[in-house]
């Protein structure tokens, strides 16, 4: 695998070819990228073009572990335009379609040179979430025009985290449980509304998920999720029976009516969702894992919490909250050089400055170094005066 020698991985097997054009919405210069698979058209820049192309391309082959479709059968390359700002792309929209979309959106045509992904360059990271989706919707779509929904949207919110390493050209699959509270909640009855029967998710339309999007979307990743990730390969089987009966021919109910006899004929769907369930109930998101190991350090279960927030780490690296109570735990063990190590973890992600420059200075007086808890209780006044009396107590105590 090759690396990158410029700030981003070279496309491999690939001509790059740059070329301003002036796009009908006005004089706005723009740029072409192409790569064995795509071709991207951006008004932000030659790198951002290229460098888009490259990212795609690992995303697309991220999504083909899974599909295993004959890339070389491409009639066109996939189509990606990206407007320069937020104006031009809701122009761009309107003039097409008649109305904005708050994120990317895939516009799908029976010529495939005129289907494209169409969206808009800006920092926000939602965006990316947002491309990341529909590019996977134009991916299968390129194979399989009209594919069942909850395959369809099941996927390509399952791949939404997903990450591109340029140093190692190549897109990292994160787990994406943004759903998995909500559907929790929907199947507990803790909702307005009501989970979808599995034989109306097999055949739903267009229309119908469209009625039902704060249903829809939960379980359609949750039914990718549980066809991918159960222990039983029965289970896992429905699915590649499922991926392995679309037809590029067919329309959607053909489509439909075709997984059904080849994956899910034969299965007992009072069983199979019964399985489901209980894999819901095994499951755990970030905001699962804290919830259980804030109970459980209450309860004085120091294992169980330890487990619970290393557990919520390995899901959210940048939050604060499980390495400040790790902290906690390894202090009330008098482990106060890893104590001090999860405190200024907690301090790097975003923690109360006060509060945990205090737990620092208590950890490190524990400890018996005096001079850094003296430091840590100095800053923390600093950071906070309403702390003066707790650390002056700790202080007159260092001091003598």
């Amino acid at each position: 695998m090759k690396h990158a020698t410029n700030g981003f991985a070279l496309l491999t097997a690939v001509a790059v070819l740059f070329i301003a054009l002036t796009v009908s919405l006005g004089a706005q210069e723009s740029f072409e990228a192409e790569s064995d698979s795509y071709r991207i058209i951006s008004e932000v820049g030659e790198t951002h073009a290229t460098q888009t192309a490259a990212r795609l391309e690992a995303l697309l082959r991220l999504y083909n572990q899974q599909f295993r479709f004959p890339l070389e059968t491409l009639e066109e390359p996939l189509r990606v335009r990206i407007f320069a700002d937020r104006d031009r792309y809701d122009a761009y929209l309107r003039r097409l379609i008649g109305e904005r979309r708050q994120g990317f959106v895939y516009l799908h045509y029976r010529d495939a040179a005129k289907s494209e992904l169409v969206g808009y360059h800006s920092e926000d990271t939602s965006l990316n979430q947002s491309m990341i989706h529909q590019s996977f919707v134009q991916f299968l779509r390129a194979f399989v025009p009209h594919p069942p929904l909850w395959i369809r949207e099941g996927f390509a919110v399952y791949y939404e985290r997903s990450v591109y390493d340029p140093d190692f050209d190549t897109a990292i699959y994160h787990e994406n449980l943004a759903w998995l509270d909500t559907l929790k909640d929907i199947v507990a009855g803790e909702t307005d509304y009501d989970p979808i029967p599995l034989g109306q998710m097999l055949a739903i339309t267009p229309a119908a998920a469209q009625e039902q999007l704060d249903t829809f979307y939960p379980q359609a990743w949750g039914m990718i999720s549980f066809f991918l990730n159960a222990d039983d390969p029965d289970v896992n089987r429905i699915l590649w029976d499922s991926l392995s009966a679309l037809d590029a021919e067919a329309d959607l109910a053909e489509n439909i009516e075709t997984v059904y006899r080849s994956a899910f004929r034969w299965v007992d769907q009072t069983e199979l969702t019964t399985d489901f369930l209980a894999y819901l109930d095994g499951r755990r998101s970030f905001r699962g894992w804290i919830t259980h190991g804030l109970a459980a350090y209450e309860n004085e279960d120091l294992p169980t919490a330890e487990q619970a927030f290393v557990q919520a780490i390995r899901l959210e690296e940048d939050n604060y909250v499980p390495y400040y109570y790790l902290g906690l735990i390894n202090y009330r063990r008098q482990n106060y050089g890893l104590a001090d190590y999860y405190y200024q973890e907690a301090i790097a992600t975003g923690a109360e400055e006060a509060l945990t420059l205090y737990a620092l200075g208590v950890n490190a007086y524990a400890d018996n170094r005096f001079d850094d808890a003296v430091s840590f209780l100095e800053e923390t006044v600093q950071s906070d005066p309403s702390y003066r009396d707790r650390a002056e107590d700790l202080l007159v105590r260092i001091r003598g």
